[in-house]
């Protein structure tokens, strides 16, 4: 039997390992964290209230999910009808739902011209996405400009476009635009830069694509995973982590701390190709230049997470559904503008934030009569005045939920049970990843599309023996499972395999449903 090895125990390493086990190949995945899930992390406190630390809204995995029949170990998920809600210190207020009618009756108190463009800029997300849906790969540049002109839009000019240039030629309101674009921004790229154009259409292109939440908390899902991959006879170990790994025999050597050198067929990393490479030994020429050629950080972006327990319902003030995931900034363009600050160092003078309350939408996230609430927003990985260490980390946190009373008029400070705050260094000691970043290396133009990751060669390395996976890969970051999913599908198509898991599915399927990706939030 084909024994392989997955390295890293976050949702792909999880769903690349289930593919692959019931393929009937011997799977190990290894996790170097006590606990599997990487950028899925839920906590419950000692008050009872369940927080999500890590991601929230799940997308493209509901498909993954339904395919492995994860139903059958517990996994369940809710769906709410406002996607998201957008708000502004001057009390302008936006919902977004996953139906694009009520959207647009909801937009009326706008002039007609930018409720008009809403819709054409919807019907122009959708149909592009749509068409890239049905791209057997992951598409070159050259690709793309083949498709010619999609109502009337060239895709190319588009995506090579920025994405408040993009928005601009639709949309004149400014708290309707600064939306769509700040939507956009969690993909770790500033609106402006060229190159995030197709970014600019995620919000209003992702129409009747609503993302769920797992009942019981994120975790149930790589409960799931992990239930789903054990009870095929696969393994997860967790607290060992990979520190060589060593092809030049007949057979793969694979050493961990603590356990020490086994072998095996074949590996699968989640990590990201500069990390990835460091582990061969000895190294590929040819994996070790495209891992140079990687970015991660480039813009000097990290997040920053605020956490809170709280002793009544969370809400976002007098916003709307707090069921919702809220772009809350203090004016338009204050996302924009943040982007601008992280690059020199500094911290944002108005920090935009994404809210969400996981007890809003399952109440089993709180104690009766209490709430929690879930706040994100991006801070410098790199300090220009001082570092990262306590200090900075508990004002940072000040400053967040500052921020959030000032644009919502919501002072929650009384309310505070507990809290939890996430850093940029606590986010890489959790993931390994230069400043924790979710999708390893940057989604800038240059490593997007056929380049992610910038080998040319997708999940294969060029060695019969190695296979790239996780957010560093096609088609990205998010919780969507589709980089394990497809690298399972490369590495058994070339092993000759057809039948994947409970049911039978096709490498052009799976890559068909990447684009799918970008009409959710891509977070971490």
């Amino acid at each position: 039997m084909t024994r392989v090895a997955v390295i890293g125990g976050g949702h792909n390493g999880l769903v690349c390992a289930c593919y692959l086990v019931n393929a009937g190949l011997d799977v190990t995945v290894f996790e170097a964290n006590p606990t599997a899930g990487g950028c899925i992390w839920t906590e419950t406190l000692p008050s009872g209230h369940r927080i999500e630390r890590g991601a929230i809204d799940h997308g493209p995995i509901l498909a993954v999910a339904e395919e492995l029949d994860l139903h059958r170990f517990g996994l369940e998920y809710a769906f709410r009808d406002v996607s998201a809600g957008a708000a502004y210190g001057d009390g302008t207020r936006l919902l977004f739902y996953q139906d694009l009618p009520t959207t647009l009756r909801g937009l009326s108190n706008l002039s007609q011209v930018d409720v008009a463009g809403y819709e054409r800029l919807a019907r122009l997300g959708s149909d592009i996405l749509a068409i890239l849906d049905g791209l057997s790969s992951a598409p070159s540049l050259s690709d793309i400009a083949g498709l010619g002109p999609i109502g009337g839009v060239d895709p190319m000019r588009l995506i090579v476009s920025s994405s408040e240039k993009v928005v601009g030629g639709f949309i004149g309101n400014p708290h309707l635009a600064s939306a769509l674009t700040m939507y956009g921004a969690f993909t770790q790229l500033p609106p402006w830069l060229p190159g995030t154009g197709l970014f600019g259409l995620l919000l209003a292109g992702s129409h009747g694509h609503g993302p769920g939440r797992p009942i019981g908390g994120s975790v149930q899902l790589i409960h799931a995973l992990t239930g789903a991959l054990q009870a095929a006879g696969g393994t997860l170990r967790t607290g060992e982590a990979v520190v060589s790994i060593d092809g030049s025999g007949g057979d793969v050597e694979l050493r961990t701390s603590p356990s020490g050198a086994e072998r095996f067929d074949l590996v699968v990393s989640t990590l990201d190709i500069s990390r990835t490479s460091r582990l061969v030994e000895p190294g590929l020429p040819a994996l070790e230049a495209a891992a140079r050629e990687a970015t991660s950080g480039s813009l000097n972006v990290a997040e920053f997470k605020v956490d809170l327990a709280l002793s009544a319902p969370a809400t976002p003030g007098d916003s709307g559904p707090p069921e919702a995931i809220w772009m809350l900034q203090p004016r338009p363009g204050s996302m924009s503008r943040t982007f601008g600050e992280l690059a020199a160092g500094l911290l944002p003078a108005e920090p935009p934030l994404l809210w969400a309350s996981p007890s809003a939408l399952d109440p089993s996230g709180a104690p009766e009569g209490g709430g929690t609430a879930w706040m994100s927003t991006f801070v410098p990985a790199r300090l220009r005045d001082g570092v990262w260490n306590d200090s900075t980390i508990l004002s940072t946190a000040d400053r967040v939920i500052d921020s959030f009373a000032s644009i919502t008029g919501h002072d929650v400070r009384d309310r505070i049970v507990d809290m939890r705050v996430t850093g940029p260094q606590a986010w890489e000691r959790r993931t390994g990843a230069v400043s924790g970043n979710p999708n390893h290396i940057d989604m800038t133009l240059d490593q997007m599309f056929s380049r992610r990751p910038p080998t040319g060669l997708g999940y294969r390395t060029g060695v019969p023996w190695l296979y790239l996976s996780g957010a560093g890969t096609f088609p990205g970051g998010g919780v969507s499972g589709l980089p394990g999913k497809n690298a399972a599908l490369a590495l058994l198509g070339d092993l000759g395999r057809k039948g994947v898991g409970r049911k039978r599915v096709s490498l052009i399927a799976a890559a068909r449903r990447g684009w799918r990706l970008y009409r959710t939030l891509t977070r971490p």
